[in-house]
């Protein structure tokens, strides 16, 4: 009998070494242009001198004491620590769901509550008066725009994925138009539309400013059109089966809504409004444009004393937002493998696909 031969099996392809070359260049590029300043700017938070710029060759934390009292702010960060680690303690060892599911949230909010009062409503956090009180404003409109961000998009973001009809492609068409328009564009038309609407966005509401009321407007414009493209995707990849059945057994369309659709859209709402949070207290354009004397914000602040000489305290107040930041995207991350997402899962939900 002649042997039958098997052809040889094909060796794995490498990629070229140009491929490679080309890689390698890429990433040193991203590595000198993006994390060594960032480096750079931790570095120079630290620096002894007057200038964030010029290095005095020592180092000092003096700057970082003018930025926050720091025996305040660490007692005020270990209460913080000590109530969040006891409610998720006993939501751990518990063994009632419902422990569970809420005692962090609540946690969290009663250590707010907590060293809000133990440090006067955090007011003494801040000790230099103009960088201050921009940072205050800063968290002030992205807490206010988050907020208007989630509960607008989560509602879009629902009637997009269930309640199909006519009107969904001219409603992703201005989903989109938002998402490309430029930025600058957007502040011009606001600042234009908050003197003509007049009213709150001139005189202010209560204890807010008008300026804090025309960031919370402009800076949701771009976020909740993010937020309803995120919860669009998470509702498009899960069944209606369950939302279904709840209303052949009676149950009315705001409980289904409650105890269905909510939960299942609990995990794009944190990202989504995590995601928010981190580009309001980012945006320079609307907020250089639409804020008013008082609300200037963190970075109107920097941009307009980087026209003079700048602090090393603005290279520490840098450094605390950049760390809000990749905590809050660390969180989003967590928030979404924890629902059970693998990573490519993740990055679609996050891009609204």
């Amino acid at each position: 009998m002649t042997a039958v031969q098997l052809p040889a099996p094909k060796a794995n392809r490498q990629p070229r070494d140009g491929a490679k070359i080309a890689m390698a260049i890429w990433a040193t590029i991203i590595f000198t242009f993006l994390f060594i300043p960032i480096l750079l700017v931790i570095r120079h938070s630290f620096n002894r001198g007057g200038s964030f710029i010029v290095w005095a060759h020592h180092y000092s934390t003096k700057w970082w004491g003018q930025l926050f009292n720091v025996h305040r702010t660490w007692n005020a960060i270990l209460v913080f620590a000590i109530i969040v680690l006891v409610a998720w303690l006993i939501g751990r060892f518990s063994g009632v769901k419902a422990l569970r599911t809420w005692s962090v949230p609540v946690g969290v909010i009663l250590a707010v509550v907590v060293v809000g009062q133990r440090t006067h409503g955090y007011a003494d956090l801040f000790n230099e008066t103009g960088l201050g009180l921009a940072l205050r404003n800063s968290f002030l409109a992205a807490i206010g725009g988050t907020l208007i961000a989630v509960v607008l998009g989560g509602l879009a973001g629902v009637a997009l994925a269930r309640r199909l009809g006519p009107w969904n492609k001219p409603f992703m068409f201005v989903l989109f138009l938002i998402l490309v328009t430029p930025e600058i564009m957007d502040a011009i038309a606001l600042l234009g539309w908050f003197v003509r609407v007049g009213g709150p966005f001139n005189h202010g509401l209560g204890p807010f400013k008008d300026g804090i009321l025309r960031l919370w407007v402009g800076e949701s414009l771009y976020t909740s059109a993010l937020v309803t493209l995120i919860v669009r995707a998470r509702l498009a990849g899960l069944d209606e089966s369950l939302e279904e059945a709840a209303g052949d057994l009676g149950a009315p369309p705001g409980r289904a809504f409650r105890q269905i659709t909510l939960p299942l859209i609990s995990s794009a709402l944190v990202a989504g409004g995590l995601l928010s949070f981190t580009l309001c207290l980012d945006n320079t354009i609307i907020a250089n444009s639409v804020s008013t004397a008082g609300t200037s914000t963190f970075p109107v602040y920097v941009i307009g004393s980087a026209k003079s000489t700048t602090r090393p305290f603005v290279g520490a107040a840098a450094v605390v937002l950049f760390g809000i930041t990749v905590m809050s995207l660390w969180f989003v991350y967590s928030v979404l493998r924890r629902s059970g997402d693998s990573s490519s899962q993740i990055a679609s939900t996050l891009a609204g696909g």
